[in-house]
């Protein structure tokens, strides 16, 4: 399949180029990867979809087995359990593990937030407000308040 892109470059999508972009999908490559990785443009394989039914689905069925193992090459873990809902063995200790370490997290903070938070005497910056006068070094403080 040829076709034409830009002013008149002739694109070329060969039967050859068309299965090893087929294969690439199948492999687990994203569309764009694939196409840069043959040196094509990206539109070239979408504009071939388009125009041929047969490319088409087997880019349908190239890209369902490319998703497929993509999916099996995520680790077990939470992730997995979560978002591709894994329920192995692993998967779901990992999920479990992770939920309890969050909510012992969420109750440690709960509990340091009604604490005080502990001062030392040099952090501790008083204003004063006992004795104020205007033209001494709470002036600003003074007009913050009468604003």
């Amino acid at each position: 399949m040829t076709a034409t892109r830009g002013r008149g470059r002739p694109t070329v999508f060969e039967p050859h180029t068309q299965t090893a972009y087929l294969d690439l999908l199948r492999h687990g490559l994203r569309l764009g990867d694939a196409a840069d990785h043959l040196g094509i443009s990206r539109a070239t394989p979408n504009r071939a979809r388009k125009t041929d039914p047969a490319f088409a689905a087997a880019m349908g069925e190239a890209l369902e087995v490319g998703a497929k193992v993509r999916r099996e090459g995520v680790p077990h873990g939470e992730y997995r359990y979560n978002v591709l809902k894994c329920r192995c063995p692993v998967c779901t200790r990992a999920a479990t593990v992770a939920r309890a370490g969050r909510r012992a997290d969420a109750a440690t903070e709960a509990t340091a937030a009604d604490e005080p938070p502990a001062e030392t005497a040099g952090d501790v910056h008083p204003i004063r407000l006992d004795g104020a006068v205007v033209g001494e070094s709470s002036t600003s403080f003074l007009l913050a308040r009468a604003s």
